[in-house]
């Protein structure tokens, strides 16, 4: 069944703002430019008070508690919220685990898969802490734009995404702003098995894990070598009792690699519109053939 742009962006809206409050139970081009020192879709739901415009919001502190369930979300995007409505430029802030040089990428694409603005931002913590990032990030549009604001962690080794988070808002070329603040929320895609430093074998690889799909309940898992090639694929339903809330999800992922080496398995939320990134989780494993 084919859906208009509109109606997916309004079936997207839903979910993809109650993932931001929905509790869980248990390769983009690297950038250019030199990163700098510091200075997730648009809701149909009652959103969050915007703060006064006056008071700029606190910034997040990196010592919140996680949620009640799981580990808190790697890339937490605290501003902009969803469902902003944002000027150029724009701040965009929240919380992240250790990266490779303290450093993401925060990438703004529309609706339709452009992207308009990439922009490295650094983690302000010591190398291997868990931090608060924030940057502005500039932006130009003729008319209001539905956008994804991505926030994500590159690997040292093959330039291939490990983690991305995202929040969608409303782009403006002018007018006030509607900053609505995200919230704390444990992390939307857990990857249980394998764990870190596994050694996969034999041709196929089992995955499991607790996650959110917010289109049709579907995930795609992916098996990446040690050059980032895409070396097996699965797409996955969650076992979940309704559309937009979370579940377990069970997969064995066929493989073909020459040579023992390191890997990656990504668990990603898809989506039909923007450039079909919502979320990504990743573990790095050995794979063998």
């Amino acid at each position: 069944m084919k859906l208009s742009r509109a109606t997916t962006w309004l079936a997207l809206l839903s979910i993809l703002t109650a993932c931001s409050t929905t509790s869980l139970e248990p390769s983009l081009p690297a950038p250019t430019s030199t990163p700098v020192p510091p200075p997730p879709v648009a809701s149909v739901m009652s959103p969050p008070e915007a703060p006064s415009p006056t008071t700029p919001p606190e910034a997040p502190s990196p010592t919140a508690p996680n949620g009640p369930e799981g580990s808190e979300e790697a890339i937490l995007i605290l501003e902009p919220g969803p469902g902003s409505r944002i000027t150029s430029p724009a701040r965009v802030a929240g919380i992240a685990d250790p990266t490779f040089e303290q450093t993401l990428v925060v990438r703004i694409v529309l609706d339709e898969g452009a992207e308009l603005a990439v922009q490295p931002v650094t983690i302000s913590a010591d190398i291997g802490q868990r931090g608060t990032f924030e940057g502005d990030i500039s932006f130009t549009v003729s008319e209001e734009r539905n956008a994804l604001i991505q926030v994500y962690d590159l690997s040292a080794r093959d330039g291939g995404i490990i983690h991305l988070a995202s929040v969608g808002v409303i782009l403006a070329p002018d007018g006030p702003q509607e900053i609505m603040l995200g919230a704390y929320q444990p992390e939307a895609i857990i990857i249980d098995q394998p764990t870190p430093g596994d050694v996969i074998s034999g041709g196929v690889v089992h995955v499991e894990g607790f996650g959110l799909a917010s289109f049709e309940q579907t995930l795609i898992v992916e098996v990446r070598d040690v050059e980032g090639n895409l070396v097996g694929s699965m797409p996955i339903i969650v076992d979940a009792p309704d559309w937009g809330v979370p579940g377990p999800f069970s997969v064995d992922v066929p493989y073909v690699v020459a040579a023992e080496g390191p890997g990656r398995i990504l668990v990603i939320d898809p989506l039909p519109v923007f450039d079909g990134l919502g979320h990504i989780s990743s573990v790095d494993i050995m794979l063998a053939p």
